[in-house]
């Protein structure tokens, strides 16, 4: 019987800034058995298109949902996205170009960064991104329509400004820099992908795994037939979490593969 198992990335199936920048060979050896054994292996990331670095791109994922849950395909083909709402998004970037805040915006295949954002261009390129989808020269108007998630940097003081500025509107997680929010639709999350991909394939719920280690993560984690926080995950994830398996570093994902599924 048909299986799909969804990985996030940052924390689970690497960990960049870690050291850590590619899936350990054991985890890749095991989840390459799965695929020739039947079982669907998708990205779930909050991570755009545009940011998945090219040694994942090029492992071989039969799918991927991705901008937390905003943006899902199979086999290159999309099954569905959820682009910001268009007026409230025009509303928050202009208030971003008013106070003078880094932003970028993510499409289902770039990202749009304008040349003199250096502080999010030199923290997304340390994240060993695919910078050939990292475009500066875009008229805005032309992609705001296309809005799946921004990214925003925003100085410590100006932090609860913009959380009220964006509750009510969209749903959002911080990350990374101290000062980095990533902001999407309030109406998905990552299970939104989720049951998008289970739809598509007919599938049961209890036929679904996924494995994460951060916030975003939570509702996958909830909706899925099996979900196993990593050993370096947050409490909060632990606590929903049907599994916890060892750390990224200790090669978590392998161990926990091999229990799963032999």
């Amino acid at each position: 019987m048909t299986k799909v198992l969804f990985f996030d990335i940052d924390g689970t199936l690497t960990d960049t800034h870690g050291g850590l920048p590619e899936i350990p060979a054991g985890a890749q050896r095991k989840m390459k058995e799965l695929q020739e054994r039947g079982y669907l292996l998708f990205l779930a990331s909050g991570r755009p298109y545009a940011f998945i670095p090219e040694i994942l791109t090029n492992f071989g994922f039969d799918g991927a949902v991705l901008c937390n849950g905003a943006h899902v395909e199979m086999n290159g083909q999309f099954i569905y996205h959820q682009p910001t709402d268009l007026k409230k998004t025009i509303d928050l970037v202009n208030h971003l170009d008013e106070n003078n805040f880094e932003y970028i915006i993510e499409t289902k295949r770039g990202a749009y960064l304008d040349p003199s954002f250096k502080v999010l261009e030199k923290f997304f390129i340390s994240c060993n991104i695919n910078e050939e989808f990292l475009i500066e020269d875009f008229n805005r108007e032309d992609i705001i329509a296309e809005c799946l998630k921004l990214e925003v940097s925003v100085p410590d003081e100006h932090q609860a400004k913009i959380e009220e500025i964006i509750l009510n509107d969209f749903n959002y997680d911080k990350h990374g820099t101290d000062n980095a929010f990533e902001i999407y639709s309030n109406v998905i999350s990552k299970a939104t992908g989720v049951q998008k991909v289970l739809e598509y394939l007919n599938l049961n719920v209890q036929d679904s795994y996924a494995f994460g280690d951060g916030l975003n993560d939570l509702e996958m984690i909830q909706t899925v037939g099996t979900g196993v926080a990593m050993g370096n995950a947050v409490d909060e994830l632990k606590a929903v979490s049907d599994l916890v398996c060892d750390s990224v570093h200790n090669n978590g994902l392998e161990k926990v593969l091999n229990d799963l599924f032999g």
